[in-house]
């Protein structure tokens, strides 16, 4: 009953806005170009089969006027070239020119499933970018998302916005929204956005004035009130940026890797007994060639000694996990026309591990200090284990890919497309690796800045590299002493437990990402408890104990009971 009264009042809202748009003529816009399509000849219909009355007559639809509101027109535009241009879109729409019409077209309105959430008018990017003015006045388009920002003084409108934005708007942070730290990961359930399509005269405080005033105007008879921000990053326009230093240095290091896969493989094909060939010059000559690499890659009957070959299926389920449970976050931001399904989903319990996100990334841990502990055991045994040699080995097998990626991250990635989604989630995150990429090469980039992080992805490799420091420290006491190694294990489990149950009861926080939670508990749950590594450490020294299980049932019988057994 309560959804019904609530889509009755939207209809009523809608069709007086959409009523006061059709009649109100433009008040104090002196300086805007008002046409009217000319009056069509007052005839009567033509009969069908003997209709009880004529169709009524149309008097006109005043098109520019409401047009005319959502470009910068008005005299409180102080940029002239943006006035000018705006009035020029209006005088080509009197004759319907195709690039007008394409820039109207482009605009945002009005979209369907309020009440399930689509409160994100995205317009159309790529029509926008494409405009190119055919008149006296020379632009482009320009693109711009604008936040905007309702409020209700009524008790009828305010339950009408808490419907539209799914009950979120006291959690959710909507004011200077553009400017997050990154990653941006929080849910985004009630920021309306609005995108408008203007001349590329225009500044992003010509289009926040335009649009204040116009959703203003739009608002007002509901006793609504509006305010809209635009920011400089949310405006595109259509044009080649010069290639950078960065840029050429990255062209050159993949046009190099390139070369090194082509002359590798050449050689490697070349050379008749490369199979035979263990000298080191050899080794290096065929260490980048395609087909031995992709033999090696895809061989399936050759078990590499020390593999837990029963790992791999836990491995591809875990992945699954977590690349259903981060799509289902980014589901939360994207401009879906059906969010309220989303919500209504994840109240379902059949469904709550698609949301516990935490646990999924919990189980690499575990096999990572699994295969530590194993390994490491198995070293010692044999008398290659090297504390440094440990270390250095684990910075090399990593970093020099991890160099590429985060180069590439930094500088052609933000090149590879566009969209009125790419500044939040592809050139903020780029510039964030132009400013804080050493640390990720230091492998601290979850603990230092991490509300600006360069790939927020590889927090777990540094994560992983941290706990690769410790677990030598651990597993060496349960090998050499193993008594006092026991006591060590058992002080660091407790230690690990302890210290993220009294961090989340002291501040009150929530124990995971909790979509119903507010966006400040969120945040800081992100940066003081998800990224940080003494916060995660319990799952993997746990890995650290079966791995030391593992080695000890490879290496000493073990009896196991009937009851074990079954």
């Amino acid at each position: 009953m309560a959804q019904n009264k609530s889509a009755l009042s939207l209809l009523c809202l809608l069709a007086f806005v959409s009523g006061h748009w059709a009649t109100e003529a433009v008040p104090n816009r002196t300086d805007s170009v008002i046409f009217s399509p000319q009056p069509l000849a007052r005839t009567k219909a033509v009969p069908l089969v003997q209709p009880r009355e004529e169709v009524p007559e149309h008097d006109g639809f005043d098109f520019a006027s409401v047009v005319s509101r959502f470009l910068p027109t008005s005299s409180k535009i102080k940029n002239d070239a943006c006035r000018q241009d705006s009035l020029a879109v209006l005088e080509a729409l009197k004759t319907l020119q195709p690039w007008a019409l394409q820039m109207v077209d482009a605009t945002a309105k009005l979209p369907a499933g309020l009440l399930h959430g689509n409160i994100k008018s995205y317009g159309q990017f790529d029509e926008c970018l494409e405009v190119i003015s055919k008149g006296r006045r020379q632009f482009v388009g320009q693109y711009c998302l604008a936040n905007v920002h309702i409020q209700a003084f009524e008790e009828v409108t305010d339950r009408f916005l808490d419907e539209i934005t799914l009950g979120r708007r006291a959690n959710e942070i909507t004011y200077n929204r553009t400017h997050m730290p990154v990653p941006d990961l929080l849910p985004s359930m009630a920021l309306i956005q609005f995108a408008s399509c203007i001349p590329s005269s225009c500044t992003p405080e010509d289009v926040q004035v335009t649009l204040t005033d116009a959703m203003q105007w739009a608002v007002k008879p509901t006793g609504m009130r509006a305010s809209v921000q635009v920011y400089p990053e949310s405006c595109t326009t259509l044009k080649s940026n010069p290639f950078t230093k960065g840029e050429v240095a990255m062209i050159l290091v993949i046009v190099i890797l390139l070369l090194l896969v082509f002359f590798s493989s050449a050689y490697d094909i070349a050379e008749l007994n490369y199979a035979e060939s263990e000298s080191p010059i050899g080794k290096a000559l065929v260490a980048f060639s395609l087909p031995r690499n992709w033999e090696r890659l895809f061989k399936e009957d050759v078990v590499q000694p020390g593999v837990i070959g029963s790992l791999d299926g836990i491995r591809v389920f875990s992945t699954l996990w977590v690349v259903m449970t981060h799509k289902i976050l980014y589901y939360a931001q994207e401009p879906w026309i059906n969010k309220l399904q989303l919500v209504d989903a994840l109240a379902s319990l059949i469904k709550m591990p698609l949301i516990n996100t935490l646990l999924n990334v919990d189980t690499f841990l575990l096999i990572s200090g699994l295969l530590k502990a194993y390994h490491y055991l198995r070293d010692l045994e044999n008398k290659r284990f090297n504390f440094i040699s440990c270390y250095t080995r684990r910075y090399l097998r990593l970093t020099p890919a991890y160099m590429v990626v985060l180069g590439f991250y930094a500088t052609l990635l933000v090149r590879l497309s566009s969209g009125p989604g790419w500044n939040k989630f592809v050139e903020q995150p780029t510039d964030a690796c132009k400013t804080n990429w050493f640390y990720n090469l230091i492998y601290l980039n979850n603990y230092l800045d991490n509300g600006n992080q360069c790939m927020v992805q590889t927090w777990y490799l540094a994560m992983d590299f941290q706990l690769c420091l410790l677990a030598p420290l651990i597993v060496y006491p349960l090998w050499r002493w193993p008594n006092v190694g026991k006591f060590i294990f058992i002080s660091v489990t407790l230690l690990s437990v302890s210290i993220p149950f009294i961090t989340i009861y002291c501040a009150r926080a929530v124990p995971s990402y909790v979509l119903g939670a507010s966006d400040s508990s969120i945040q800081w749950y992100m940066q003081n408890i998800y990224f940080i590594t003494h916060q995660r450490a319990s799952p993997y020294i746990i890995g650290l104990a079966l791995g030391y299980i593992f080695y000890r049932m490879n290496t000493t019988k073990v009896k196991l009971t009937k009851a074990i057994k079954a």
